[in-house]
């Protein structure tokens, strides 16, 4: 039996005593612990002369608040029965029902059962503010995870052992959600669960927040959902794998319809020494990218050290090459928060100046190559349109930013306040103002845009050099293709091919990367096989030198790959 207590210092005795007393009714083998969070009250100190005084008392002890599903979790697991329960230590729901809640699992053949206080025959009585909030909760569970169970928040509940442990890792939600998250999942992995009526008074103060627990169990709601609806998602490796898959999928189905056997005889007559000319090419560009991202965060008043910063930036690339939709970029912010202390605010300015900048470069490529190809072919309409969207989105950005920097009262007006501090919309707006005056810092300086700009333009050159290098290792390319068109061509294809990676398809964009150069090579005159072959080097080169020194990084900062590409709730919660 196992008892949740946070600052329950008024009931944990007498919870204890009760438990006790109804438990030798029933058995004469039980323990009971106290899954202390990390209490202020004395609950602690109460708890720990209980299990003294008490042979079956058993005391976890945290330090710190985990949330109730963490501590629940960590008690299960601590825990030596074969039956395994919980209560809330107000004695909400009467201790009678105790002895069918245990046999339901012992005897009964369940694998799960649980105490409603929502069924016709339940009698429970509590404030309505809390009655309405816990049935409209309950009505979304069952709408939207399709549970047949009324009641999932019901601190009364058993579990037979190794039901709860084929999937309590599954289990995300650290807090309230927890039971719920265990009883949908249970339903739909098809285990026995039972639902029965008790007599439940509510038991005084609750530690659930209405504002905020209850938004943030709703959240979760429609994350089980998700998790529930595509399986393969319900992990990190799941979702690498269905990913991973897909890329291979595309990369395989592009080499088949153009020729597996054309394409592997273009790899042996390439240019090693030229590949290898490439690849150093491309190291150039990672301390630019070092040098751009320390005079950012110089303009913003953090300073730190140039292989720190290019280490950084070695460990969130890679980790953009194995998550889509550049999430890696997140592994960043965690670092410079863990290493350096620095607020996520002040990284995600920094992190989205180097985007914006990217953007520039990328869209200033792109107009130029277009420009400079548009004598040997014509643009396809949605290339054009690509473009030109990135260029006017560039220039409304930028405009605002200098509304921002020379409007003193402009953010406050704009975003409705001068008090930023009042609730959750007050951080929210407290952010924004922040993370815009950042911006403009940077943006708009004029020394400071050239600056950034001019080491942009850099690592893109680098970038396009690369691939140029890359198609010019293969003898028959440029034989009736002038350099200077060749490397319009690639500016463009390199410049449509980044913008494809910011779609969340495939980890790094491996497959639509290359289908995008491939697809502008093979509009630009250059023969589709050679043009396939060499995005595929070009985009093995970049991304091997990433994850080397991507590698080499977390050893020198002492970090694990595990570590950096599961922070984005580290992230998103600071």
């Amino acid at each position: 039996m196992v008892l949740p207590a946070y600052n329950e210092a008024a009931n944990i005795e007498e919870a204890v005593l009760v438990t006790a007393e109804t438990l030798l009714k029933i058995t004469d083998h039980f323990e009971i612990i106290i899954a202390e969070d990390g209490s202020t009250d004395g609950t602690d100190r109460i708890a720990s002369s209980l299990s003294e005084q008490y042979s079956y008392v058993v005391h976890l002890h945290s330090d710190k608040r985990q949330g109730r599903g963490k501590a629940l979790n960590r008690a299960f697991k601590a825990a030596s029965g074969e039956v395994l329960c919980y209560i809330d230590v107000d004695l909400a729901t009467d201790m009678k029902y105790l002895e069918k809640l245990i046999r339901s699992v012992s005897t009964d053949g369940y694998d799960f059962a649980t105490g409603s206080r929502m069924m016709r025959e339940s009698d429970a009585k509590r404030p309505f503010k809390r009655e309405f909030a816990s049935r409209g909760y309950n009505i979304l569970v069952r709408l939207f995870l399709h549970s047949k169970l009324y009641d999932h928040q019901c601190g009364f509940k058993a579990f037979r052992r190794e039901a709860l442990f084929e999937f309590l890792d599954e289990v995300e939600n650290e807090h309230w959600f927890w039971d719920t998250e265990v009883l949908v999942r249970a339903h739909h992995k098809g285990y026995r669960v039972i639902e029965f009526p008790v007599y439940w008074r509510h038991g005084g103060s609750s530690k659930v927040n209405l504002a905020k627990d209850v938004k943030g169990m709703g959240s979760e709601i429609f994350r089980l959902r998700r998790e529930l609806s595509f399986p393969l998602e319900v992990s990190g490796k799941g979702k690498f794998f269905l990913t991973a898959t897909l890329a291979i999928l595309i990369l395989a189905f592009v080499a088949t319809f153009l020729g597996a056997s054309d394409i592997l005889g273009n790899i042996k007559q390439a240019s090693f020494r030229t590949l290898g000319l490439a690849s150093l090419v491309y190291c150039i560009s990672w301390p630019i990218r070092g040098v751009r991202f320390q005079q950012i965060l110089k303009r913003l008043g953090n300073q730190y050290g140039l292989g720190f910063l290019t280490g950084s930036i070695f460990i969130s690339q890679s980790a953009n090459v194995i998550l889509p939709a550049r999430i890696g970029d997140l592994s960043r912010m965690y670092i410079l928060k863990k290493s350096k202390d620095l607020d996520y605010t002040t990284s995600f300015s920094s992190l989205t100046v180097e985007r914006v900048f990217d953007v520039v470069a990328i869209t200033s490529i792109a107009i130029l190559a277009s420009s400079g190809a548009a004598s040997r072919f014509k643009l396809a309409p949605w290339m054009d349109s690509l473009i030109k969207l990135s260029g006017l989105a560039v220039v409304l950005f930028f405009l605002i930013l200098f509304v921002v920097s020379f409007r003193e009262n402009f953010t406050t007006k704009m975003l409705g306040t001068d008090n930023f501090q009042n609730g959750f919309s007050g951080k929210i707006k407290s952010f924004a103002a922040t993370f815009l005056h950042q911006m403009s810092i940077v943006a708009v300086q004029p020394s400071a845009f050239l600056a950034v700009t001019a080491s942009s333009l850099l690592i893109w050159g680098t970038d396009i050099l690369t691939c140029f290098l890359v198609l010019k290792s293969f003898p028959t390319v440029g034989v009736n293709i002038s350099s200077t068109y060749m490397i319009s061509l690639i500016f463009l294809a390199v410049a449509l091919g980044n913008i494809a990676k910011t779609f969340p398809i495939t980890p790094g964009a491996i497959g639509t990367y290359e289908v995008a150069l491939t697809a502008v090579f093979g509009i630009g005159g250059i023969n589709p096989e050679i043009g396939f072959t060499a995005a595929v080097l070009d985009h093995i080169i970049k991304n091997s030198i990433t994850l080397i020194g991507g590698g080499f990084s977390l050893s020198e900062l002492g970090l694990r790959w595990r570590e950096v590409l599961c922070t984005d709730k580290e992230v998103l919660k600071g």
